[in-house]
């Protein structure tokens, strides 16, 4: 009957003894049950399956439309995209840095890279929500800019899968002066879970204060000691509330913040697939060795804003 048969046919044939008659009723209605079990499961598997390749059908027009405005803004985007191509959330942070910098900045300061969507995911955080459970990891819907999905998704946890700090990251195409890759990104902060009415898969509700959301993930990373540069930029070039795809509102002082990292070698094979609490306490681990490496204006920095939040409490 298989593993799944094996692991329930004895408790419900334990459970149904009293009521059943014979030992041979009793294993009818547990192979039944199990099988009915097995039955809801491929039902469910098959309903995310054709529902995910619906929505990599319906995201051509988000790549297109990514891709255009792509070209006209080239490494300075307003906004991501859906994929049907409307206009989602704001790029506000900009990062100088190798994608091995990029992920050990963020490992260090306690950010997780997300998880891909598929059918486990998906049902993890559709519990883990339901539940009010952490998902360290959980993964974040796609957004588009440059023709592609996200190159990278990081997250800061909060109290439950339903809320948590994230940033998506796409490689512009473009290089710094030093030859080092230039990365936008949008910075937000879920602050619940709601199922989409038009995939019917879980995704999330930001918070209005997307500003907020820009300095957190600037406090984070210069705590780290990786930011060696800061600067801003125009992004709306004014003040802008608006919608998000989603519908969500927004509102913004329309700039982006500029951020160079600490130009020295990491294992990027490593950094940049650190998931999960684990990885995490590796990504921790590793940055507390190459932390004597860091530059002493990075060190500065940290050190600075560290006795700034000290005397503000």
């Amino acid at each position: 009957m298989g593993y799944i048969g094996d692991m329930l046919v004895p408790s419900i044939t334990h459970r149904l003894q009293a009521s059943a008659g014979s030992p041979a009723e009793v294993q009818f209605i547990g192979a039944a049950v199990v099988v009915v079990i097995v039955l809801l499961l491929l039902a469910g598997l098959i309903l995310v399956i054709r529902t995910m390749r619906r929505v990599r059908a319906l995201s051509m027009e988000g790549l297109r439309v990514s891709l255009a405005a792509s070209k006209q803004f080239g490494s300075n985007p307003i906004t991501s995209f859906n994929r049907d191509g409307v206009a989602s959330d704001p790029i506000n942070v900009k990062i100088v840095a190798t994608a091995g910098q990029l992920a050990s900045a963020f490992g260090a300061s306690g950010w997780y890279r997300a998880d891909e969507i598929d059918f486990i995911t998906s049902v993890r955080i559709s519990f883990d929500s339901i539940l009010g459970r952490k998902y360290a990891t959980a993964p974040v819907s796609n957004l588009y800019l440059y023709g592609r999905k996200e190159d990278y998704a990081f997250e800061r946890p909060g109290k439950s899968v339903r809320e948590r700090d994230h940033a998506r990251f796409w490689d512009t195409g473009t290089q710094s002066r030093d030859g080092r890759t230039v990365w936008v990104g949008g910075a937000t902060r879920d602050i619940k879970v709601e199922i989409s009415h038009v995939t019917h898969l879980p995704t999330h509700k930001i918070s209005s204060d997307v500003d907020a959301e820009r300095e957190t993930v600037l406090d984070c990373l210069v705590g780290s000691g990786w930011i060696v540069g800061e600067g801003w930029e125009a992004n709306f070039g004014q003040p802008t509330e608006q919608r998000n795809s989603l519908g969500d509102m927004y509102f913004t002082d329309g700039r982006r913040v500029v951020l160079t990292l600490a130009n020295i070698p990491v294992f990027a094979p490593l950094a940049t697939q650190i998931r999960g609490r684990l990885g995490a306490q590796v990504a921790r681990s590793f940055s507390r060795v190459v932390r004597w490496r860091l530059p002493k204006e990075g060190l500065e920095r940290a050190t600075k804003q560290q006795q700034y939040q000290q005397s503000s409490r």
